[in-house]
């Protein structure tokens, strides 16, 4: 056995001696991946219905789509865009009404909050207010976008709009041309343990097209790679980043049988329900568990001494009992 490696083995032994049982580790990502990737969809085109919806639904991939419920292209597949891609559980975002922009700062906002209105009223069941992901359209004349940052700003707040990040770097057939590249974009994430996005408009068809071989060698890759990978939207993840960021974890009793926990973050529980990833160290002898809080319950494995699960942050304590 070499020097390094024998170093590596003896440092994990440390490390698992050094924990207590109740121990907790709050997962970077959901379902302790290394990484979270969202795949964006800009202005409602005819291709993300006939090209990317079926493609990521064979593959349990999930995008997020960035709607102009004023355009013809979405009044084209009116029924898609407002029955079946929510019912599939895509995630529909702000991209304002008809990407036009607006004469006035009125204007502006009118196409915002009309556009926000629209994806109310696309998905019934779920709450609102909620957060959804903003996407400021591109290509529009200076004189059509009079609103200044500070006035922007304002408006997003009261739509509760996230913006996502920056196109820059990230756009699909501009940032990246061969299937390749956009497989070296999500690697370069997993290797930093970040949230990543690709930016898409056409898909095999439309404006500023990537190639369809070129998106399903991503999709492909995506699944290659679902243990390192969440694939998800975009207020998910921000979410998921939000609430971890300033959560905390406190043990409370425990003995042979049972730890219990409690969980809880800074972040407005009326907007950030997203549950969090956590892992606990239990007993040597235990072998599965059963994982409850409030009224949810599930049974886990334990493994290497631990067991995974998700838990909300709140006032419910979460109960872990020896199977």
């Amino acid at each position: 056995m070499t020097p390094v490696r024998t170093i590596a083995i003896l440092a994990v032994l440390a490390a698992t001696a050094a924990a207590a049982d109740g121990d907790t580790r709050i997962a970077k990502w959901k379902d302790d991946k290394a990484a979270a990737i969202i795949l964006m969809f800009d202005d409602s085109c005819v291709s993300h219905v006939k090209n990317v919806v079926p493609e990521l639904g064979k593959r349990g991939l999930t995008g997020t789509f960035y709607i102009n419920q004023g355009s013809g292209q979405y009044a084209a597949n009116r029924q898609a865009w407002e029955k079946d891609i929510p019912a599939a559980g895509f995630e529909l975002a702000n991209h304002t009404l008809t990407h036009k922009g607006g004469a006035t700062v009125a204007d502006v906002t009118r196409e915002i909050t009309a556009a926000n209105e629209a994806i109310r009223a696309a998905t019934p069941a779920m709450k609102w207010p909620r957060l959804v992901s903003w996407g400021q359209p591109g290509g529009i004349k200076k004189e059509m976008w009079p609103i200044s940052k500070d006035e922007l700003a304002a408006v997003l707040k009261d739509n509760h709009l996230v913006t996502r990040p920056d196109f820059g770097g990230r756009g699909a057939s501009i940032a990246f041309k061969k299937g390749a590249d956009y497989v070296a974009h999500v690697d370069k994430a997993i290797k930093a343990g970040t949230m990543e996005c690709i930016i898409y408009h056409g898909v095999g068809g439309d404006w500023l097209a990537a190639g369809m071989p070129e998106f399903i060698e991503l999709a492909d890759a995506l699944v290659a790679r679902k243990d390192a990978v969440w694939v998800t939207g975009h207020i998910p993840a921000h979410q998921y980043a939000t609430e971890r960021d300033s959560a905390k974890v406190a043990v409370g009793a425990k003995d042979a049988a049972k730890i219990s926990l409690t969980l809880s973050t800074a972040a407005d529980p009326a907007f950030y329900d997203q549950p969090l990833t956590l892992v606990t160290q239990v007993p040597a002898a235990w072998k599965a568990c059963t994982v409850t809080q409030g009224k949810r319950s599930a049974e886990v494995a334990v493994d290497a001494g631990a067991v995974r699960y998700d838990a909300l942050p709140g006032a419910e304590p979460i109960v872990i009992t020896r199977k």
